[in-house]
């Protein structure tokens, strides 16, 4: 906008401004939420009995602390039996070979039979194979004994615990629910008519309660399904924002279109009918005059109107001292073009 007036003491004392060419924002209304995308709700992959715990609702924890424990005096036990068969095996083992050694010593002086050195060739194989079998006996019941014990997969908050003390749980249990309080998204559902016009929209969010805007970045548009006729739109705020999981957010999402005149809010007049119009300066023979105009109008942004049909760049409309003019009424003003 250009070229302001300012009234004289002339007849209608009116204030100007000239129609440019702006773009046209659409502001979009939104009403979302803060969710936490990295929400894990832990459980055990051994049943067992609880036999620690080690933090409480509302902990903050970090990735692989010790969250809580389960008995795993038995699968200890068992793990030393494997230990016990490793080690026997072996010796097994080692005593197959030393005897295959001996063979091979005795084949050399052709002192021992084709059979034999071929049974102990074949019992050195079978004692390698035994030990490799208890090997991987061992290294199961080791894992199902670190499995007693459930650490945190990442840096979260605890806001809720499902088990206690000496509670029997079983694989698929839910124990605990963790919460990445550091990675939170703002989600808004958004009609589908927006989707195209997203490359070059600016989203701005307000808190509940908060009469201040704050700018947000789009991060990802995830198409719903087309009975919704929605997509969800996912961000995150450009400033550090104080936010929990389950926040009602307001949002308004700015979108830019064509170029076209627009106007400012205090040139419109809405008549009870329901329709819209402004008063335009027009000189005539060295002198301004009022003329009202019917207009359509779309969107606003930042107080400004943007008007679809009934004016043109270069008219000037009245701003100020538009609420008691007659049609033709002549005017006082100061052009400073």
């Amino acid at each position: 906008m250009g070229g302001i007036g300012v009234a004289t003491a002339q007849d209608a004392r009116v204030e100007t401004q000239r129609v440019d060419e702006t773009p046209r924002i659409e502001t979009l209304r939104l009403s979302g939420s803060v969710s936490a995308p990295r929400t894990s709700q832990l459980s055990s992959a051994e049943a067992g009995q609880v036999a620690s715990l080690d933090v409480e609702i509302g902990d903050r924890v970090s990735q692989d602390e010790r969250l809580m424990s389960l008995d795993s005096r038995e699968a200890e036990l068992e793990r030393q039996r494997a230990q016990a068969n490793i080690d026997q095996a072996r010796a097994d083992r080692d005593d197959a070979r030393q005897r295959l050694n001996e063979a091979d010593q005795l084949s050399a002086q052709q002192n021992i039979a084709a059979s034999e050195l071929r049974q102990r060739q074949n019992a050195l194989a079978a004692a390698e194979a035994t030990l490799e079998a208890q090997q991987s006996e061992y290294a199961l019941w080791e894992l199902r004994v670190s499995r007693h014990t459930i650490t945190a997969p990442f840096d979260s908050l605890i806001t809720q615990r499902d088990s206690e003390l000496g509670e029997w749980v079983t694989p698929g249990d839910t124990l605990m629910t963790l919460v990445d309080i550091e990675a939170l998204t703002l989600d808004f559902p958004v009609p589908l008519s927006a989707y195209a016009r997203m490359d070059d929209a600016t989203l701005e969010i307000r808190l509940e309660g908060d009469t201040q805007w704050y700018a947000a970045r789009p991060q990802a548009r995830v198409p719903q399904d087309t009975n919704s006729r929605q997509f969800l739109l996912r961000a995150e705020p450009v400033d550090s924002l104080d936010l929990l999981p389950g926040m009602a957010l307001e949002g308004r999402l700015l979108l830019e279109g064509e170029t076209g005149p627009s106007v400012p809010r205090d040139a419109l007049i809405r008549r009870p009918d329901g329709s819209v119009s402004v008063w335009l300066a027009r000189q005539e023979d060295d002198e301004w005059r009022a003329y009202e105009q019917r207009v359509d109008v779309g969107g606003g942004h930042e107080g400004n109107v943007a008007v679809l049909d009934g004016i043109e760049v270069g008219d000037r409309v009245i701003v100020v001292g538009n609420e008691r003019l007659e049609e033709g009424q002549s005017l006082s003003l100061i052009d400073d073009d």
